[in-house]
């Protein structure tokens, strides 16, 4: 019996592991890694950030939450349909081949709801006769500790968003490559794009036998009369916005604020959808529309065209802090301008470089911040390689 279980759940692993969803995110993640990596080596001669940090990204921020998100989906019971699940892996698929803006609860969850709600209506029969006997559960009639698909779909994806907000938040200004654009009046500038994309494991509670119909090893519980069975779900979380006109971190913080909203005025819905399904439909509309009117104010707020991370007048830019150099000991921050090294006033990079060769085991900066505060920050360099302080400036 228990060796049967060890195979039972191996079983379910593979079957996780091998999900179109989670194989094509796995593949963004690596082929993201591998051009960031090469667009930089071609600009700057030198990998900013040398691991492929997207990929770990991709494999290890989601896991918490799909531990809190799964005990929270098992304890209180909140069941998803196959499919339902069928159905949100192909719009997930689209949505990231086509861009991973999009690929995010915010917009997958009710996409694919309405999707299936279409096919209810549209279907004088079953809207899944392309899967396997007794997969389908008529929409109206899932019920599961009383909740019904509609609201179960809204409280996971406001758990995740959520969850997500506090995970963007937190990775906003870190590892940042910039890329170089041209003005109208042929100035240079720098631009960011914040795009942090992972997946979450999400345990979720099938009712009925409908798993069972295509794997006949595929164990079926019972709780009174209802029978349901597991099933691991690669949940895609990830977002783009180009940041030229912001300070990273602050223009993130501001999107995340006009999400928040978003979230705590579609929870209201869920809430009621319990009663009516007319709030949860409103919700499932709220949701993306919500997100897109986020990312218009975003897009409105980089579009006064005063370019933070154009050239300096007296001194020059850092536009980005290679980690594990005296830079980041010296806490330089994108965004910094630095006036002076080593007492010689700087107007361009060679100004720069040639004050560090007069001292080649030490450096003294004058820093002005985004801010117009000036700061004096020093450091020991390495001695047989003085100009690797780690700054990448406009």
């Amino acid at each position: 019996m228990y060796m049967q279980l060890i195979i039972n759940l191996l079983l379910a692993l593979v079957v996780f592991f091998i999900q179109p969803v989670f194989l094509v995110g796995l593949g963004v993640a690596i082929t993201t890694s591998y051009k960031r990596i090469k667009k930089e080596r071609v600009n700057y001669r030198v990998a900013i950030y040398k691991e492929l940090y997207e990929l770990k990204n991709y494999l290890l921020l989601g896991l918490m939450t799909g531990l809190v998100g799964s005990l929270f989906i098992v304890l209180i019971g909140i069941p998803i349909t196959m499919d339902w699940i069928i159905i949100y892996e192909i719009v997930a698929i689209v949505l990231l081949i086509s861009g991973y803006r999009f690929i995010s609860p915010l917009f997958t969850f009710p996409l694919t709801t309405l999707v299936l709600l279409g096919i209810r209506v549209l279907s004088n029969e079953s809207p899944s006769n392309f899967l396997p006997q007794g997969w389908y559960q008529p929409l109206e009639q899932v019920k599961w500790v009383n909740a019904h698909l509609v609201t179960n779909v809204l409280f996971i994806a406001l758990f995740l968003m959520s969850a997500s907000l506090i995970v963007i938040k937190k990775q906003a200004d870190k590892k940042l490559t910039p890329w170089f654009l041209q003005t109208k009046r042929g100035k240079k500038i720098a631009r960011y794009q914040i795009k942090p994309f992972w997946f979450v494991p999400l345990l979720i509670v099938i009712p009925g036998e409908s798993f069972g119909a295509l794997f006949e090893w595929w164990p079926v519980f019972s709780l009174g009369n209802q029978q349901y069975s597991f099933f691991i779900l690669p949940v895609l979380i990830g977002m783009r916005i180009t940041v030229h006109t912001q300070l990273p971190k602050e223009a993130v913080s501001l999107l995340v604020k006009d999400l928040l909203l978003v979230v705590v005025s579609t929870s209201l819905l869920a809430i009621g959808s319990i009663w009516t399904v007319y709030a949860g439909l409103a919700g499932l509309i709220l949701l993306p529309l919500g997100g897109f009117v986020a990312l218009y104010r975003h897009r409105c707020r980089e579009k006064n065209w005063t370019f933070l991370f154009g050239a300096a007048n007296g001194g020059v830019k850092v536009i980005a802090v290679r980690p594990g150099t005296p830079a980041e000991k010296m806490e330089i921050l994108v965004g910094d301008t630095i006036v002076s090294c080593n007492n010689q006033k700087l107007e361009t990079q060679d100004d720069f470089y040639q004050a560090l060769s007069k001292n080649s085991v030490y450096c003294h900066l004058k820093v002005k911040g985004p801010d117009g505060e000036l700061r004096l920050t020093e450091t020991a360099l390495y001695a047989d390689s003085p100009h690797e302080i780690g700054v990448v400036l406009l």
